[in-house]
């Protein structure tokens, strides 16, 4: 969502934004030139008891209607970050009642095993009705991927599709790469969807048999201890190889450092609708970096990606797919030009790329509600 505000600022758009979040509005904020934040409280307390946590998780939105409400003069769009059922609840009367067009940010769609209570429980349920039912109700749908495009498209839901958006400095890598050990990073923080993929990479040193002086590999996002309730007791003795650091969490700084300092970022994921539909963030933020990126093709992925150039493309999801490709990585000069990647990634991922576009599709979802406004 950073990287359409960004968008709109750049095209001479003023942005209001709402979090949220509790307590007052951090710096990090306002950080945008031609931007307001309010911390609006929506997130439940962790004091809170479990049920009135869920209640509030299936049913926020009551503070930011209120927020809205009391804006003079009105805003002329209302665009909300994802599809939270509890908010285009809300929102979505609210804006017709107002005339005010409601355009969503769509960057995901939830698996529903990854949702709190699982494929069966209440935001399961909500995440269906939403993307199904609810959000097809919106002005118009800020997209991250083909896939969601055409599900918008589907029900005749104006539609914009814009990759990740990001202005990160381009830090050229003050580390000179040695051709060994081969250095692989995962900086994100670790979820059910990505699980497969760091089994994967803590598996890899074991199966090619290699020791620290050949391959290593940093995880940011995840502690030792951590990795082994994540990623499974069955992988004890592969979380203690030698070539297998995990950092846990650092800072934004800190994070980027192991990134230029890698050879490759490495992520794999399957055939799921959520690899489809999302588009991984980790990709556009190393290649920023000027580090390539060994991955497999999922979602827009194949739109950016370039064997040999910016990426090394791993063939599958599975184990055997990431074994082949490091192997045939070690087996060849590594020659990628890591300032053209960042130069290349800063360009495509600019929020200035897009900021005319997104003006211009929120002035059309504009006109399209005066219209009907009309009729």
């Amino acid at each position: 969502m950073a990287g359409i505000i960004r968008a709109l600022n750049a095209a001479g758009d003023r942005v209001s934004v709402g979090s949220a979040g509790r307590g007052p509005a951090p710096a990090k904020d306002h950080d945008i030139p031609g931007t307001s934040a309010t911390r609006l409280g929506e997130v439940p307390d962790p004091s809170w008891p479990k049920a009135r946590r869920i209640w509030r998780g299936l049913s926020w939105g009551a503070a930011t209607c209120t927020w809205i409400r009391g804006m003079d003069p009105a805003p002329d769009v209302i665009l909300t970050y994802g599809t939270s059922l509890g908010y285009l609840m809300r929102l979505i009367p609210l804006a017709r009642r107002r005339r005010i067009p409601l355009v969503i940010d769509s960057a995901e769609w939830y698996q529903s095993s990854h949702l709190p209570g699982g494929r069966f429980g209440p935001f399961a349920a909500a995440n269906a009705v939403s993307m199904r039912l609810v959000a097809l109700h919106a002005d118009g749908v800020i997209v991250i991927s083909r896939f969601l495009e055409q599900h918008f498209n589907r029900s005749r839901v104006p539609t914009l599709r814009v990759p990740p958006l990001f202005t990160l400095p381009i830090e050229p890598n003050s580390l000179e790469l040695r051709d060994r050990p081969m250095r692989l990073c995962y900086v994100g923080s670790p979820g059910r969807k990505d699980q497969q993929s760091l089994r994967n990479l803590v598996r890899l040193p074991g199966e090619l048999a290699m020791d620290a002086t050949q391959l290593s590999i940093n995880i940011v996002g995840l502690s030792r201890n951590a990795a082994k309730t994540v990623l499974g007791p069955d992988l004890s003795d592969s979380i203690d190889h030698e070539c297998v650091e995990f950092l846990g969490h650092l800072p934004p700084g800190e994070a980027r450092r192991i990134i230029t300092s890698s050879h490759f970022s490495v992520l794999q994921r399957g055939k799921q609708r959520y690899a489809q539909a999302g588009f991984p963030s980790k990709v556009p933020e190393s290649l920023l970096m000027g580090t390539p990126v060994m991955a497999n093709i999922t979602s827009d992925l194949a739109d950016f990606l370039i064997e040999g150039s910016n990426a090394r493309i791993i063939p599958s999801a599975g184990l055997p797919a990431l074994v082949r490709t490091v192997s045939e990585a070690l087996q060849v000069p590594y020659d990628f030009d890591r300032g053209l990647i960042a130069r290349e990634a800063s360009d495509r991922f600019s929020p200035d790329r897009y900021a005319g576009f997104i003006h211009d599709f929120l002035v059309g979802c504009l006109s399209n509600r005066e219209a009907s406004g009309r009729s």
